[in-house]
């Protein structure tokens, strides 16, 4: 059955009155970016709102269609995550202020919906004229479930996925390197957007590419959601409602889908079922009646997302071994930079003088308050999460017990740890070129304790473009990592832990 006019007229009415409300409510001065607590409730919203269209569509059209639109905004939600951490890395790379991120992300993503709009509806049209490219569409989500799967054994410092091949273009463009560049000569760091109406332009650019970059790293979707239904209208509501839904799940994905171990495993299954799906209803010819009905999709997605959460949750919530906190216990000692036992405010200063020294900085220039300033972030962002018995310091048990475990001020710790980030560089970026070589790294490694060729080790995996540079984005992710993962693995650990 067609699903009638007003059903589309009044689903499209609900997103631009739930998007204008949700600019007028959170977009006013001094509001700023979105709290966790607002992104979940907007993202039920959304999701609320989609689940009425798929009730409207059952009702008008038939439960198979409303199969087919579940399944489908299900698949397309899911296999959109990878696109943001496309998101982050532009957002990061380009150092846009948290305040100016959802504006970003709403522009950027509306014009995304427009680019995937134009392409489902040439797609539809061929695959209606032309049965046979089923099959190339069922090899496209075969290779794409076998890339997933294979960098979830391979493990997470191996993993090279859409973001660390976005960051390795950004690398290699000469007007993105001008980005965020740390001034040596008065301790700041320059960020598009930062100012005023001279940000207008860049953020439209930046929009843009937010765009064109989700339309590149959705091909894998769109043919997943066309495996479902070859319903032009069906697949463009499905990516509607996903896509509307990404901005609000941005805020949430440091702190809730980097603990999803399992997560790129489950992804190439849904991946892997909807091209065998495909190639089935290929080899069967037109008008063959479906072997996997509609009511089973939507029924495989939701259950392989359950697994992959709930193991990914149950993974995280493991009793350390012996290893594991000596590891922890390891990267403890790194903070703890006078040995006493204790993450205090002094060992920060500490910190700070110690690596003016290494690098011939005085104490009281721009780049030494710029790095005591960030110190002072970072412990105080930590404190607020690992000091359980709130004595202003962290003890070694308190550090080892909450790394691994749910920020909940998530985006004051990454602000946290960008300054910093962007203060080692200022720091340590003896040829002021933004990025430190492994030379650079190497002795920035020394005042840490650590050794050359410990060091090396560290700077191979921190370098994921493997431009054989350190860029703010990269030591930003190792720090994240550092103080946020329990896993060994991580590039965040291959330095100190």
């Amino acid at each position: 059955m067609t699903v009638p006019a007003w059903v589309w007229a009044a689903s499209a009415g609900g997103l631009v009155a739930a998007v204008a409300a949700e600019i007028v409510l959170t977009g006013r001065p001094g509001r700023g970016s979105f709290t966790a607590r607002q992104a979940i409730a907007w993202v039920a919203v959304y999701v609320s709102l989609a689940a009425a269209c798929g009730l409207a569509i059952g009702v008008t059209a038939g439960w198979v269609t409303a199969s087919q639109f579940y399944a489908g905004y299900l698949t397309e939600y899911s296999l959109s995550v990878d696109n943001l951490f496309v998101f982050a890395v532009l957002m990061t790379w380009f150092a846009v202020p948290p305040a100016r991120q959802p504006r970003v992300l709403l522009l950027g993503i509306g014009l995304a919906l427009a680019l995937r709009s134009a392409v489902i509806v040439a797609g539809a049209a061929a695959l209606n004229r032309y049965d046979w490219l089923f099959y190339p569409l069922g090899g496209i989500l075969l290779w794409t479930a076998a890339g997933l799967i294979g960098s979830a054994r391979a493990g997470p410092e191996r993993q090279a996925g859409p973001h660390t091949r976005l960051t390795a273009w950004l690398q290699r463009r000469p007007w993105a390197r001008g980005r965020a560049r740390p001034d040596r000569a008065n301790g700041t760091a320059r960020s598009i957007g930062a100012t005023g109406a001279t940000g207008a332009a860049p953020m439209l650019l930046l929009a843009a590419m937010i765009g064109l970059a989700d339309l590149l790293f959705a091909f894998d979707s769109i043919p997943a959601v066309f495996g479902i239904t070859s319903s032009a209208a069906l697949v463009v509501a499905c990516n509607a409602f996903a896509l509307m839904g990404l901005r609000q799940l941005y805020v949430l994905v440091a702190g809730v889908l980097s603990r999803i171990s399992y997560l790129d495993a489950g992804l190439g299954v849904i991946c892997a079922f909807i091209a065998v799906k495909l190639l089935l209803r290929a080899a069967r010819g037109p008008g063959a009646a479906e072997l996997i009905p509609a009511w089973l999709s939507v029924l495989v997605v939701v259950a392989v997302l359950a697994v992959t959460f709930l193991a990914g949750v149950v993974a995280g919530r493991r009793p350390l071994s012996a290893g594991q906190r000596a590891m922890l216990e390891r990267r403890f000692a790194v903070v703890d930079t006078d040995g006493n036992g204790m993450w205090q405010r002094d060992d920060g200063q500490l910190l700070t003088r110690l690596l003016c020294e290494a690098f011939g900085l005085a104490a009281d220039s721009a780049a030494g308050q710029a790095m005591a300033a960030a110190q002072r972030n970072l412990f105080d962002a930590m404190l607020s999460h690992m000091d359980a018995n709130h004595d202003a310091q962290i003890s070694r048990d308190e550090f080892v017990s909450a790394v691994g475990r749910a920020i909940k001020d998530r985006p004051g710790f990454d602000a946290a740890v960008r300054t910093t980030a962007r203060a080692l560089i200022e720091v340590a970026d003896a040829d002021g070129n933004g990025v430190l070589d492994p030379g650079e790294y190497t002795r920035l490694a020394a005042v840490y304790g650590v050794g050359a060729e410990e060091a090396g080790r560290a700077f191979g995996r921190f370098d994921r473009d493997r431009n054989g540079t350190l860029d703010i984005a990269e030591l930003t992710a190792a720090i994240s990592q550092f103080f946020a993962s329990r896993d060994p693995g991580i590039a965040g650990a291959a330095g100190h832990g």
